[in-house]
């Protein structure tokens, strides 16, 4: 017997996949479930976690996050999607190493707490990537007992020469200062992305590589191809943000005269391991292209409702046969990093498309998207199950929580009623992270003050750069507000307007 066995004991053991939940005992050895058996079939084992009065769930895989904003939690009030970009710069600005490992910290507790056990996370340094900032953020996650899978999140233009008309719609002033701003050569960025790929075998277990061109429009043509051929000699998957607002939309149309995932499509960009964050404003037809390519989709309501950007249509989605995961997006657009809430946004969105309940999303449905769905997107290998040779990644509930009490349906109350207070212990790798609702890969106890600290330092370090933002969004938001207004042949909105009688 391994020495490295234990024996989960006493608990109700839920699988999605399956619908099953049943009292059963796990045995956990190498940091993989290494047997599930009726309870008292395992006699034996060298240790022993009393799971009594536990619901256990596969970790959850939060499949679209961005580490670097964790520090900005709560700026953002009535912010849409083009005022979050506008205020990219300071948002991810002024970032040394011990920040960038902060931030990330940060955000891997947050998740970790609410059943959070893998992520894929778009990470950002402004004006480039850097090989110090990606692994401090690397370490980070394995600090904290997380696997995520990074991607450096990259593009050649600005919010400002991205968008046909938006730079000439500025005052003077401001369109001299942004005129002035500068992510860096492709040249420049390629090469910083070429020193992480080549430090990849120093990452921590647990931690992987990939790619993220922000924004269809943001990457020149030549740039994207770059990124595509990247990917190709290095095996790295491709995470971009696909027609999140409906100012993304009209914007292709207005460049290309397609949508972006046509464009893509005819650039040989979509492809198995590619994945389109937020989809909120696709039609029939680049959903029929991202199945045909074996892409993927990761869901944010969360993000969408938050920012006012729609709402994404997922059963069209898995109609098709498209693989989708469900996330929360970063900090700053929807704040609190919880799948169980994503979840039940996911679930009460479904609902807001008119047709048959039969659409909407059932509860099993919704759990498979946080877990299996989101681990297809990260790709790691054998995670988002709770199954004989899957990873031990596992989310216990307690059951005398008030959220459970009647325990009627398990699965139905985990989206409807479950909250991250009903989370007491989280394992990774056969790792238990949380125990009773305390961290215990890391020492947590002058977390609130280093982050102080660092928001301290950061707020002079931005002392120009956010009110300059300031000044720009309003700027911003009428033009797309007025963009808004460009015919279009799909709606992710709620109209209001009433026929006049």
């Amino acid at each position: 017997m391994s020495a490295s066995e234990l024996l989960i004991r006493g608990g109700i053991v839920a699988d999605p996949a399956t619908g099953t939940v049943e009292p059963r005992d796990l045995l956990i050895a190498d940091g993989r479930i290494a047997a599930i058996e009726r309870p008292g079939a395992i006699l034996s084992a060298d240790a022993v976690h009393d799971a009594s009065n536990r619901l256990i769930l596969p970790g959850f895989v939060n499949a679209h996050t961005h580490g670097h904003s964790n520090l900005v939690k709560g700026v953002a009030d009535r912010w849409t999607l083009e005022s979050s970009l506008t205020n990219g710069p300071w948002l991810a600005g002024a970032r040394d190493t011990e920040t960038i490992y902060l931030s990330a910290l940060l955000g891997a507790l947050d998740m970790l707490s609410k059943g959070c056990t893998s992520c894929f996370d778009l990470v950002y340094e402004f004006p480039l990537p850097t090989k110090a900032g990606f692994a401090a953020a690397a370490r980070a996650y394995a600090d904290a007992g997380m696997k995520a899978v990074l991607a450096p999140m990259i593009a050649d233009k600005t919010l400002f020469t991205a968008i046909p008309g938006l730079l000439d719609s500025l005052p003077e002033d401001l369109r001299k200062t942004v005129s002035q701003f500068d992510l860096g050569s492709a040249d420049a960025t390629f090469a910083a992305i070429e020193e992480i790929i080549a430090a990849r075998d120093e990452l921590p277990d647990g931690i992987e590589l990939a790619i993220a061109p922000t924004i269809p429009h943001h990457c020149s043509e030549g740039f994207l191809a770059r990124c595509v051929a990247l990917a190709e000699r290095h095996g790295l998957r491709i995470h971009m943000h696909i027609a999140e607002s409906r100012l993304q939309a009209v914007t292709a149309r207005q460049l290309w005269g397609v949508s972006p995932v046509r464009y893509l499509a005819d650039r040989g960009v979509l492809r198995p391991g590619f994945v389109a964050a937020h989809g909120v404003w696709l039609d029939g037809q680049d959903l029929d292209l991202l199945a045909e390519h074996q892409c993927s989709i990761a869901h944010i309501p969360a993000s969408n409702f938050r920012l006012g950007s729609g709402m994404a249509h997922v059963r069209s989605m898995l109609e098709r046969g498209i693989n989708v995961g469900l996330a929360t997006d970063g900090a700053n657009s929807s704040d609190a990093l919880s799948m169980l809430q994503a979840m039940r946004l996911a679930s009460y969105a479904s609902r807001g498309f008119s047709g048959p309940r039969e659409n909407w999303l059932s509860a099993i449905e919704t759990i498979k998207l946080a877990t299996q769905g989101s681990a297809n997107i990260t790709g790691f290998a054998n995670t988002g199950r709770i199954a004989v040779g899957y990873a031990a990644d596992l989310a216990f509930f307690d059951l005398d929580h008030l959220d459970f009490i009647p325990l009627t349906d398990p699965l139905n109350q985990i989206v409807t009623a479950a909250d991250s207070a009903s989370v007491r212990d989280v394992m990774a790798n056969g790792r238990m992270v949380v125990s009773n609702g305390r961290f215990t890969a890391i020492d947590t106890s002058n977390l609130r003050e280093r982050v102080q600290d660092t928001v301290f330092r950061l707020s002079a370090k931005l002392a120009d750069a956010r009110p300059l933002a300031a000044r720009l969004e309003p700027h911003v938001v009428a033009f797309a507000l007025k963009a808004s207004e460009e015919p279009f042949d799909i709606e992710r909105f709620v109209n209001p307007r009433e026929k006049k009688k």
